[in-house]
């Protein structure tokens, strides 16, 4: 199989989107398919895209270039350019922008956490978007759905919203959790005596994430505190997010700053944070998905996080971590987490089921193949017709 891989930014970077791109590249590759690279494309926003996100910035409203009809057709015009003379059985992204305007007649397919309909008013990026760039952006949206022959989704909550809000037939649509892209070769001898050597004295908590405030940043501190006045000794590593000022001198918070897992000393400085810590606990505001929680899980560590967005798609209830509703207070965390630390016998064993649910389900090479799968199993490459009835949502484990 050959599959042209087209993306804005270059896939192969992991630095680019927290290394998803890059990881279901290597995948795909792992498992013997041929990429024939579209990226990253040249397309730039025009001058008159500019000035429209500035106008609409001066008017208090958000607005990109990037949904503009003008940009879309850019960027499906040098598709054509570099693809030109070259074999390909499909086209695939990892995002739907890409592909809304491509004009190529072999089966095309993408990959995604959300869709623009969940990121309104959900993200803060999101958030006062001007009229205009909500119109385009729900119509390049569906013009994607339109084109694609298969839309993968990392969560039913992005799926939903996909069948739910632009109409697309569920028969087009499949679900597949993302993976850890951090401690993704970890192995069960390791995780097993990372898990024996945690101390049973104190609990430590790590927070990953570049955004303080969706990320719950400031629950996280206060549900520290109340497990300290609940008699627990308490550690918590902040690594991403810029520490406030209100938190800082606390002898029980250590800030790491941006460890990027490509520099060795920082990475090995966050392998030593994940195997140290008992629980990864971001307890996100707003998600799509949290690739954050697969790596806890990646280290035998059970998340801890909030019901909401794709979550869900990340962490089962009991089974990898916990998840509350976002009522949610910090004293409700802390007897949540003080309750689950009680009894070491339970603890460790849902630390196995964590690292269990990353081996099964939330890594790229499980992603990979159920992908390719899923285009086997519906026929896809071969274009070979399909039952009328709508399938049900595919949920890969």
């Amino acid at each position: 199989m050959k599959i042209a891989y087209v993306f804005r930014e270059d896939a192969a970077n992991p630095e680019v989107q927290s290394g998803h791109p890059a990881s279901i590249l290597e995948g795909l590759q792992r498992l013997g398919a041929a990429i024939e690279p579209v990226f990253p494309l040249v397309v730039k926003n025009n001058r008159a895209s500019i000035s429209k996100k500035i106008f609409y910035r001066l008017r208090g409203q958000y607005h990109r270039g990037d949904r503009e009809p003008e940009f879309l057709e850019a960027a499906a015009n040098e598709f054509d350019q570099r693809i030109s003379g070259k074999s390909y059985d499909m086209v695939f992204s990892p995002g739907s922008e890409m592909i809304s305007r491509l004009k190529t007649s072999r089966p095309v397919t993408f990959s995604a956490d959300a869709t623009f309909a969940s990121m309104v008013d959900y993200y803060w990026d999101f958030t006062g978007l001007s009229a205009e760039y909500l119109r385009k952006g729900h119509a390049q949206e569906a013009a994607s759905l339109a084109k694609a022959s298969l839309a993968i989704y990392a969560s039913e909550w992005a799926a939903r919203s996909a069948i739910n809000y632009y109409g697309i037939s569920p028969e087009k649509v499949a679900v597949i959790p993302f993976g850890a892209n951090f401690g993704k070769k970890n192995t069960l001898p390791e995780v097993e005596r990372w898990i024996a050597q945690r101390p049973h004295d104190r609990i430590n908590l790590i927070f990953v994430g570049k955004h303080w405030e969706r990320k719950g940043g400031d629950l996280v501190v206060d549900t520290a505190r109340c497990l300290r006045k609940l008699g627990h000794k308490v550690t918590l590593d902040i690594v991403g997010a810029e520490l406030p000022a209100r938190h800082r001198g606390l002898p029980w918070i250590v800030s790491h700053g941006l460890l990027s897992p490509k520099k060795p000393e920082e990475a090995a400085k966050l392998h030593d944070l994940y195997i140290r810590a008992h629980y990864v606990f971001v307890p996100s505001r707003a998600e799509a998905f949290g690739i954050t929680f697969a790596e806890g899980n990646a280290f035998g560590l059970p998340a801890i996080s909030t019901n909401t967005g794709g979550i869900s798609g990340a962490v089962s209830n009991g089974e990898n971590g916990y998840l509350l509703p976002l009522s949610a207070g910090a004293q409700d965390y802390a007897d949540l987490i003080a309750s689950s630390f009680r009894n070491s016998g339970d603890y460790q064993a849902m630390c196995r089921r964590s690292f269990a649910t990353f081996e099964k389900r939330l890594n790229w090479n499980a992603f990979c193949k159920s992908f390719l799968d899923i285009l086997a199993e519906r026929n896809i490459l071969t274009n070979a017709p399909r039952a009328l009835t709508a399938a049900p949502l595919l949920t890969r484990a």
